[in-house]
């Protein structure tokens, strides 16, 4: 099974699917939730990174204009 093929995500989307119990609906319910809870989550984890690459990316214009100021 090679990472990143359709085979390889049917493998791991197997092992959640097979939760889905038709005598147990929440469990198909969770299942789509801590989905949607897991998107958000690396949504937040990705804009917060951009965030502080904005803000190193500045400090770097700011040093550089400082540097090419003083000489």
């Amino acid at each position: 099974m090679t990472y990143g093929t359709p085979t390889y995500y049917a493998e791991l989307f197997s092992d959640f699917i097979a939760d889905v119990q038709h005598d147990s609906p929440q469990f198909g319910d969770n299942l789509v939730a801590g989905f949607k809870l897991a998107i958000a989550d690396w949504k937040k984890y990705h804009e917060q990174q951009v965030q502080e690459l904005e803000r190193i990316a500045n400090k770097v214009d700011d040093e550089i204009g400082l540097q090419t100021e003083a000489t």
